[in-house]
């Protein structure tokens, strides 16, 4: 693991927004997932404050390269205006990627497992509005348009069975509500998230499939008489109507459900808890340790404790600005017959 760190090649600079000033930072990036192998790019990150404004707002630009001939290019964005009364957040990208396919459900074989390819440019946009302290509301869009370029001719995908079996076009509008009073955005160390998203899929929006989809994802932080920091978050989900695979909710990958591969059960509904201890340990370096539990179903009368799943790990972490406090994140989950690495910039939750 020491040598995942190792690998890195860091360019600190000045820690960013020192004095309230325009910063430009960039960085080579380097990272490991069980999905992706080995990634190799750079991203560049503009952090600014409008007139009058204390909490910085920040475009990044990123692009990198896998080990498994993964292309990945990213714009992710957040904007704050008139000291947070409207936030603007979402990601613009494009990428060619391939995915791993278990299957939907809950209690697919341990051994199947099939690949797709796939190149989609994709669209995540929200306008938050605040109408009280710490409370937002306001509408988010999604868009992807999935085109899969190769399938397992062994597989399922391949009989076109499911629900986008063949790729397709999603454009989907819905409510958004967000209450956020964390101490800082990127490494809270009190206070609460609430995160509501919807988004409705029709074709009147140019999507070729008709459904909806909601998520919640709620957190809170606390610290200890030792300046440690309990991180706890729960999170669900639902689809309605008649959603392709590749949107149904996905247990598992570096945020959710840590330990098991991305979308290594996928369905309808999802619940799951999980919470993380952090704590300092020299200098710039901290660690962490943490569990999961959850699991996915078609609809959440059908849940069963048996179907639930765990993952318990730890982590080490590097202060990559002392400013903001991010972090680059290097994560070790294990679970029942399955386990993961991840190196990534920033927390879980």
């Amino acid at each position: 693991m020491l040598c995942l760190i190792s690998c890195i090649s860091i360019n600190a600079q000045k820690d960013s927004i020192s004095n309230l000033k325009n910063t430009i930072s960039g960085y080579p990036v380097a990272f490991f997932s069980p999905e992706t192998s080995w990634g190799f790019g750079g991203f560049a990150i503009y952090a600014f404050r409008f007139k009058g404004d204390t909490l910085p707002s920040q475009i990044s630009l990123g692009g990198a390269y896998t080990l498994r001939k993964q292309v990945l290019a990213y714009v992710p964005f957040q904007i704050y205006l008139n000291n947070r009364s409207y936030i603007f957040k979402g990601e613009l990208g494009y990428y060619k990627y391939f995915y791993n396919f278990f299957g939907v459900g809950n209690n697919n074989p341990t051994d199947f497992e099939e690949i797709y390819r796939v190149d989609y440019p994709r669209i995540r946009l929200t306008g938050l509005y605040q109408v009280k302290k710490n409370t937002f509301a306001g509408l988010s869009y999604a868009f992807d348009s999935f085109k899969i370029v190769e399938r397992d001719t062994l597989g399922i995908l391949i009989k076109d069975s499911l629900t986008g079996s063949g790729g397709g076009r999603i454009s989907g509008i819905g409510p958004s509500f967000l209450f956020d009073n964390r101490d800082n955005i990127f490494f809270p160390r009190k206070g609460y998230l609430i995160d509501i998203n919807s988004n409705f899929h029709s074709q009147v929006l140019g999507a070729e499939f008709n459904y909806g989809k909601i998520t919640i994802d709620i957190a809170t932080y606390l610290e200890d008489k030792w300046k440690n920091v309990w991180a706890f978050n729960a999170y669900t989900g639902f689809n309605t109507g008649n959603a392709p695979f590749f949107d149904l909710l996905e247990h598992g990958g570096g945020k959710k459900g840590r330990g098991y591969f991305q979308g290594r059960y996928r369905d309808n509904t999802i619940g799951l808890v999980q919470a993380e201890y952090r704590f300092k340990v020299y200098k710039r370096f901290s660690a962490t340790a943490f569990g999961t539990y959850g699991g996915v179903s078609n609809n959440y009368n059908n849940y069963q404790f048996k179907d639930l799943r765990y993952t318990v790990g730890g982590g080490i972490r590097f202060l990559l600005n002392k400013q903001e406090h991010i972090n680059i994140r290097l994560d070790a989950g294990f679970g029942k017959n399955t386990s993961g690495f991840y190196l990534t910039i920033g927390e879980a939750f």
